[in-house]
């Protein structure tokens, strides 16, 4: 008989030090687990880590309080069931990147992501960081986000709203329709 797997999402961060990611796979093997998807970064000082993990249902009830026994190592852990994504979800929208640059100040994620949300656009993933420019040193702000327009938002003046909240923040956002497979 097949044992039933259900889906984590599991979080972790701590001081950066070499280590981290074979201890929590470590565990995760040790339980039976497997990583699924994950992403990764140094943060300040902080190593960040979001990963989805599929495990056996029969092996939950001790992969959770492993996980969590990672704390007395200084890896803070947080886990939480998910469900796998209908495929019907996002059927009809347009899967678009936005590119935004320009010189960094507090608000520019809040005002695009603002602006999203009142078009029922879904983001799907962003990365965003701070650059010195090569010349003079002056802070750029840079990011990129993959987002899911649904199709009762026009692309042309997706791309003309987004570029007047640009003018207003004073940075260039660019919008491309993502390659299809």
């Amino acid at each position: 008989m097949a044992v039933t797997r259900c889906q984590l999402l599991v979080t972790a961060t701590g001081e950066d030090r070499p280590g981290i990611v074979a201890r929590i796979t470590e565990v995760l093997v040790e339980h039976g687990a497997n990583l699924e998807e994950s992403r990764m970064a140094l943060l300040g000082g902080e190593f960040a880590a979001i990963m989805l993990v599929s495990v056996g249902e029969d092996k939950l009830e001790t992969l959770l309080p492993a996980l969590s026994h990672l704390h007395s190592e200084s890896i803070t852990i947080s886990a939480k069931r998910t469900n796998r994504l209908s495929p019907e979800r996002f059927q009809g929208y347009a899967s678009c990147e936005l590119v935004v640059n320009g010189a960094d100040h507090e608000g520019i994620v809040f005002k695009v992501a603002r602006f999203l949300t009142e078009k029922a656009i879904n983001i799907q993933s962003m990365e965003s960081d701070v650059v010195n420019a090569p010349v003079t040193g002056t802070p750029l702000f840079c990011m990129r986000a993959t987002v899911n327009v649904p199709p009762s938002v026009d692309l042309f003046e997706l791309r003309k709203k987004l570029a007047a909240i640009g003018d207003e923040e004073s940075v260039e956002i660019e919008v491309k329709e993502a390659a299809t497979a």
